[in-house]
């Protein structure tokens, strides 16, 4: 494989949170099979960092989410990004790749292609869902769009943008073989528990607005199944102390039922016989790890009124929008009730039939987003320049 122009290349890459930290992380260590004297530089995280990545800022200054936070610090924001434009067109990288982070890094991207260096976006906004039209400004700031799931090709094909489907970074990281009795071990769990996990959300107001639902249901569950035991990962101490708050006001009576982690939501998944989940992406993680699983949701009443009337697909769980079809059952906002969410949860645990129709599908997907990503990601970002050349 020929190098760039340098033998020494420089290569910019932006990262605005840990999801794309992880994704940041991984390209660099496929880059370097064909750059393996490349510079690294711009912003990320700690696993870019110990790929010998140089951040120039902390990744924190961009890890702001909720249309609030973003106003509170819009001035930073767009200081912040007229410095990096300035310091990489100093920098002349060989090329660019801005990771997520849709409204930073579209705007770098722009201004980076009108100076004539080669910029790459990596993950789609989801055009697929709302605003297609994005993609007719999205085709002059860009010179290639790298997306994690194959329906999305066609909306970029339509427009003209360079596009390539690499896959999922979590369908190759994600074992297909069962590590359900080794996750309870080490999460101090009976190998022979009856055990249900809850993933409420990684954000305070979508746990603070699930959480007690969630709790009454599993208390419903418990006059059914009285040695249940529900496993539940906080992000962080805030949302703990949330959660625990929940569990003291509807389950005191049943408290040594419910466990608590710090983080660890892979293993809670894993430890899990079924789960209840609250946020779109984890419902593709959780599906990855073959458990059966429903959906659940509850937001403000106005961001909802506006959602409906600006998302044109009928589901939110991505199982569901690669399928085509309700696969996993979502009940969202006036229908996540106690009692809907309950029966669900129920019929997954006494229906088998059910539970393998849901794990047939995932498996199904697994393989299908099961690419080797970042090896993909590279090859295809090194073809481009290739014919951009």
């Amino acid at each position: 494989m020929a190098l760039l122009d340098s033998q020494q290349p420089v290569i910019a890459i932006v990262a605005g949170e840990a999801s794309g930290d992880l994704l940041g992380a991984d390209i660099i260590v496929s880059l370097k099979k064909y750059y393996p004297n490349a510079t690294f530089v711009g912003i990320g995280g700690e696993r870019m960092l110990a790929e010998g990545f140089q951040s120039w800022y902390p990744m924190e200054r961009l890890s702001i989410m909720g249309i609030f936070e973003v106003l509170k610090h819009l001035f930073s924001l767009l200081k912040l990004r007229k410095e990096l434009i300035s310091k990489l067109i100093l920098a002349k990288p060989d090329f660019f790749i801005g990771i997520d982070a849709p409204d930073f890094n579209f705007k770098v991207e722009e201004a980076l292609k009108k100076a004539g260096i080669f910029s790459v976006h990596y993950v789609g906004p989801s055009v697929w869902a709302w605003r297609e039209g994005r993609l007719n400004t999205i085709k002059h700031q860009i010179d290639g769009m790298l997306v994690l799931f194959p329906f999305e090709e066609p909306y970029y094909h339509k427009h003209n943008i360079p596009v390539k489907f690499v896959g999922h970074p979590l369908a190759s990281q994600i074992l297909e073989e069962d590590n359900t009795l080794q996750s309870r071990l080490a999460l101090g769990l009976a190998a022979d528990s009856q055990v249900t996990g809850i993933l409420p959300g990684s954000r305070y107001a979508e746990v603070n607005l699930m959480i007690d639902i969630y709790i009454q249901v599993a208390m419903n569950i418990l006059n059914e199944y009285p040695k249940m035991i529900f496993i539940i990962p906080c992000v962080n101490t805030n949302l703990r102390g949330r959660i625990e708050s929940a569990i003291q006001l509807h389950a005191s009576a049943k408290v040594n039922n419910f466990k608590l982690f710090d983080k660890q939501s892979e293993l809670v998944i894993e430890a899990s016989d079924q789960l209840m989940v609250t946020s779109g992406t984890a419902v593709l993680e959780v599906g990855l790890h073959n458990k059966p699983q429903l959906l659940a949701i509850q937001i403000n009443p106005f961001s909802y009124w506006l959602m409906k009337r600006l998302i044109k697909i009928p589901w939110v769980g991505l199982p569901n929008i690669l399928a085509k079809k309700e696969v996993v059952k979502e009940f969202i906002q006036h229908e996540a009730t106690v009692q809907n969410i309950y029966r669900e949860l129920r019929s997954l645990i006494i229906d088998e039939d059910k539970r393998q129709a849901q794990i047939t599908i995932f498996k199904q997907q697994h393989q299908l987003l099961k690419q080797n990503a970042s090896d993909v990601a590279a090859l295809t970002i090194i073809n481009w320049l290739k014919e951009h050349k």
